[in-house]
C-alpha cells in the first residue's frame, strides 16, 4: 500500500519562512490542536488535519516531518499558553512551600483538564525523532523555568533538586491518571505529602540565608 507520506521536505526553522507561510503553518498547528482536544493522537490522521486546515497533505509536510513533530509543535504551543506562565504573577508574600505547592496543584489541574495532551505527553517522550525530542525538551525546559521562577529565594542547588523530585513525582503520577490508575484526587494528596516532607527537611535553605 502507498504510503500518504510524501518526500519529507519539511522546513525545520518556522522564522525562515515568509510571513504568508508562518499564518499557513500555524493555521496547520491550530487545526491540529483543535482535533486533539476531542480525539486522541493515535486516532488522528494527518489528512484529518490538512482538511481542518484547509490546506493540502504536501503543504502540511511542507512544515512537518511526521504527525509526531506536528503533535510536538502542537505541545510546544500550548505550554507557552499557559495562562500562568503569560501571567508573570507570582505573590512573594508567600513562603517557598506554599509557592510550590500551589504551581504543582496547578499542574495536575491543567493536565486533568486535557487529559489528551497529558497522554501526548507520554507518546513525545518515547520518540526516537531527533526533531520531536528537541521540540519536547524545548517544552520542558520551559516547564522547569516556570518552577525556578516560584523558588527563586531558595540556594540554587536545592532548587534544582526540588524541581527533579517533584515533577518526577508529578510526571509518574500523572502518567498512572492518563491510563486511568490514579484517581486525580490521591494524585493532589501526594502532592501536598511531598511538598510537606520536603519542607520538614532542614536542608533547604534560602539562598539569602547567611553562610
Amino acid at each position: 500500500m502507498q504510503s500518504e507520506v510524501p518526500e519529507k521536505t519539511a522546513v525545520l526553522d518556522p522564522s525562515s519562512l515568509p510571513k504568508g507561510q508562518q499564518q499557513r503553518r500555524q493555521r496547520v498547528v491550530d487545526a491540529a490542536w483543535e482535533l486533539l482536544l476531542s480525539n486522541e493522537f493515535d486516532s488522528i490522521q494527518i489528512r484529518d488535519v490538512a482538511e481542518r486546515s484547509g490546506v493540502s497533505l504536501g503543504t502540511v509536510y511542507r512544515y512537518f516531518t511526521s504527525k509526531e513533530h506536528l503533535y510536538a509543535a502542537v505541545m510546544a504551543d500550548w505550554s507557552a499558553s499557559d495562562p500562568i506562565k503569560k501571567s508573570g504573577k507570582l505573590d512573594v508574600s508567600l513562603p517557598p512551600d506554599e509557592r510550590i505547592r500551589s504551581r504543582l496543584h496547578y499542574s495536575v489541574n491543567r493536565l486533568h483538564e486535557f487529559p489528551t495532551f497529558l497522554r501526548l505527553q507520554s507518546v513525545l517522550r518515547q520518540s526516537a525523532d531527533p526533531i520531536v525530542l528537541g521540540l519536547f525538551l524545548g517544552f520542558s525546559d520551559q516547564a522547569v523555568r516556570s518552577y525556578q521562577e516560584v523558588l527563586f529565594d531558595l540556594d540554587p542547588d536545592d532548587t534544582a533538586d526540588i524541581i527533579r523530585i517533584t515533577t518526577s513525582m508529578l510526571t509518574h503520577e500523572m502518567e498512572l491518571f492518563g491510563l486511568g490508575r490514579r484517581d486525580i484526587g490521591e494524585v493532589h494528596r501526594l502532592v501536598d505529602r511531598l511538598v510537606d516532607m520536603i519542607f520538614s527537611s532542614e536542608s533547604v535553605t534560602s539562598s539569602e540565608s547567611p553562610s
